[in-house]
């Protein structure tokens, strides 16, 4: 191989991975939860971040740069610096929260405004975060499936939290961007009736039993208590 071609290769194992979105949308979690750090945000980003905070992840051999932007940063002058070179640009929004998913209009026409005229385009893609608050969906579905379908968005729900789809999400993303094949437990997805992935692989352990699991929808909850009245679910 000539030092061209592995000058190519190397330049093609590195993929950059941009979250935005409005403020208190679970940007900061997801990036957190795909690294492993169990989607808890502490310190600094506690408080919201500032600006843009970049961090480092591996898939595959190939180096990640995972660039969380400030929900503030929509109308910055910074948001082009952020956004420069991304390979694949993720759309956040809080379920449960109807104006974070109305402002992605602002944010879509951002992003799509500053790669116009570049020749470089990002893969983007749509995520509902906060999938283990399904009970206080204020977003409709058919919204959802209408915005994906009109900006041609990957469409994916999960929960940072519970880590629901996260993986997944980010693992068939990067996969397509670097032309492979995702592993055989993050590769296969399907699209549901609301033109969302869902996950056909793998729970999150949190999940797993129902009778251990912190977050619970109601219908589960009906369904463990008919199962075992005896048994003491603790709800958060």
């Amino acid at each position: 191989m000539s030092d061209t071609e592995e000058e190519e290769e190397s330049l093609r194992k590195f993929v950059k991975i941009t979250l935005v979105g409005e403020p208190a949308s679970g940007k900061s979690c997801l990036c957190s939860r795909y690294r492993g750090d169990g989607g808890v945000v502490g310190g600094a980003g506690a408080g919201g971040t500032q600006g843009a905070e970049v961090s480092a992840a591996q898939w595959g051999g190939a180096a990640l740069r995972l660039c969380d932007v400030a929900g503030a940063a929509l109308h910055s002058d910074m948001l082009r610096n952020y956004l420069y070179d991304s390979d694949i640009v993720i759309f956040v929004y809080d379920l449960t929260n109807l104006q974070s998913f109305e402002k992605l209009t602002d944010w879509i026409k951002a992003v799509k405004d500053i790669f116009d005229v570049e020749s470089k385009k990002p893969l983007m893609a749509l995520f509902g975060n906060k999938s283990d608050l399904e009970h206080q969906r204020a977003v409709r579905l058919s919204c959802v499936q209408k915005f994906a379908s009109e900006h041609l968005l990957e469409n994916f729900k999960g929960s940072a939290r519970s880590g629901e789809m996260v993986n997944t999400a980010f693992t068939n993303l990067i996969a397509r961007v670097l032309g492979k094949k995702a592993p055989l437990e993050d590769a296969p997805y399907k699209k549901n009736q609301d033109n969302q992935v869902t996950d056909q692989i793998s729970t999150p352990p949190l999940m797993q039993d129902p009778a251990n699991s912190l977050i619970m929808s109601r219908k589960m909850l009906r369904k463990v208590q008919r199962k075992a009245s005896s048994s003491v679910c603790r709800i958060q």
